[in-house]
């Protein structure tokens, strides 16, 4: 990719990373009311609580993930390949060691695991299956970090999301399959897991873009002096990450053991797997922006990261707000039609759960320039004060709120998130105006997402249709001609558009 523009290499990583994941939630919608209805409710609370435990383990990555990517960006502009080399050796090493732990932690869940959670003695065999399934395949999936780390720093995003298409493809198959052929549970799990690595022989194969041989980057040989300027910089993103995963990734779980049934994670799954999709929205934002935010720092350009920081918050408040606010006009209607009558009640949860991802992902921006300034001490205190008044929530609500406990857990986290940055980081760390940047860059696209969604719910209870398609056809056409007449007349300007397709055009 050799001759693209900066913006160009945001552009496609954010594109593709988008595209890989609508195309991954759209699987998703299609398979879990299948699944759901194939295995029951319960059961399928099952694989939720699997995918729950997973996703809480990884915050054993100790912030490597961040760290690493930030110095390999540093090392990659300077041209510093040799210690790109040492520092990616070692941290094949961190990483394999890591994987067994996380793999022995799985085989000791497996035998305790049911006696911890409200899981009956019929499901126990089956859970136990699958945590022995997480325990043989954590290994591969640690040591594949390293290798989206050196894509990351190399700008290689755009093929990296490109790949991950394909397992989205095989999650589908796969499901369609179980149901055909009518797997068993753990025999889904397998192959659901397996589908998730088959993309990682592909990724080390681009790595042929550095120019040093594969055994240099990936053959495992530890490097202490390395290794330990990148550790140094991660233990803080780690002691900020392990109340970040804690707040989102310990409400399933405390669902799991507090409230009334394991059946509530089917719940659970069912509205985060449509939050995640913006979710992840932001992930892929902070994924692209932190090496150029990194590089930028390293320049201390001062001009430069005002730039990067509002231009970014104003074009990703345009995708999320228009994203965030037309899955809440159709939520009720979404459920209904996504999984049956029975799951209507959980529109509001699942309003509250965007809105409140709205609020936390439009600061990617300024979070990828704290994260490159290294300034992250603050980070660990608003993270563990926003976690330690969140959790309790979960817990206290559990029984009688069920996922609506997680959900509140979850705002409560957000707003203090929110307000840390707006009242400390933005003005007193980053040197910026918390004003210029949540009334110029963020209010605009959210201003006209609301007067949008008020119009089209407002046409929508004029012209009441009965058939859920035709309602949602009917609100999302209105909602989407008021945004965009909005847009185009008060927030995208002619020259934001010249820019973009000068940045964007093929260079010589």
């Amino acid at each position: 990719m050799a001759g693209q523009s900066p913006v160009k290499k945001i552009f496609s990583g954010s594109v593709w990373g988008i595209a890989a994941k609508v195309l991954d939630a759209l699987a998703k919608f299609v398979t879990i009311p299948l699944l759901v209805s194939f295995y029951g409710k319960t059961d399928y609370g099952l694989i939720a609580l699997a995918f729950s435990l997973n996703a809480y383990l990884r915050l054993m990555d100790l912030g490597m993930n961040i760290g690493s990517v930030r110095y390999f960006a540093m090392w990659e502009s300077k041209g510093e390949y040799d210690k790109i080399a040492t520092a990616s050796r070692s941290s094949m090493v961190f990483y394999g060691l890591i994987g067994l732990v996380n793999a022995l932690i799985f085989v000791w869940m497996a035998d305790h695991g049911p006696d911890f959670f409200n899981i009956s003695q019929d499901q126990a065999p089956t859970y136990r299956i699958m945590m022995y399934i997480l325990a043989a395949s954590t290994v591969f999936n640690w040591l594949s970090n390293v290798v989206i780390q050196l894509l990351s720093a190399k700008d290689e995003l755009g093929f990296v999301h490109r790949i991950t298409v394909i397992s989205s493809v095989l999650n589908f198959l796969i499901a369609l399959a179980a149901i055909h052929f009518q797997w068993s549970l753990e025999v889904y799990f397998l192959f659901y897991t397996l589908s998730l690595m088959v993309v990682i022989p592909l990724n080390v194969l681009r790595l042929k873009r550095y120019p040093l041989p594969l055994r240099k980057l990936l053959l495992p040989k530890w490097d202490g002096k390395v290794f330990k300027q990148i550790l140094g910089y991660s233990m803080a993103i780690f002691a900020m990450g392990l109340f970040q995963f804690s707040a989102k990734e310990l409400r399933p779980i405390l669902l799991a053991k507090f409230a009334t049934g394991i059946d509530v994670l089917t719940d659970y799954r069912v509205i985060q797997t449509i939050a995640n999709l913006v979710m992840s929205f932001g992930s892929i934002f902070l994924q692209v922006l932190l090496p150029s935010a990194s590089k930028a720092h390293a320049e201390n350009d001062q001009h430069k990261m005002e730039k990067m920081v509002f231009e970014a918050t104003r074009y990703i408040a345009i995708f999320l707000t228009l994203v965030v606010f037309a899955l809440i006009l159709n939520a009720e209607n979404l459920l209904v039609l996504y999984m049956g009558e029975s799951y209507a009640d959980l529109s509001k949860w699942l309003i509250i759960w965007l809105l409140t991802v709205l609020l936390s992902m439009h600061n990617t921006p300024v979070a990828s320039l704290v994260l490159s300034s290294g300034k992250t001490k603050a980070l660990v205190y608003s993270a563990a004060i926003g976690c330690i008044l969140s959790l309790p929530i979960t817990v206290v609500f559990a029984p009688e709120m069920g996922v609506g406990a997680a959900v509140m857990g979850y705002l409560v986290y957000m707003l203090i998130q929110m307000g840390f940055f707006y009242f400390y980081y933005i003005p007193k760390v980053l040197h910026m105006s918390s004003a210029r940047i949540f009334f110029k860059a963020f209010s605009p696209s959210l201003l006209g997402a609301v007067l949008a969604w008020f119009l089209a719910y407002l046409t929508g209870t004029l012209v009441d249709l009965a058939q859920p398609y035709l309602a949602m056809a009917l609100q999302t056409t209105v909602f989407l001609l008021v945004f965009a007449g909005f847009h185009g007349a008060f927030v995208i300007k002619r020259s934001d558009i010249d820019y973009l397709k000068s940045k964007l055009s093929p260079q010589p």
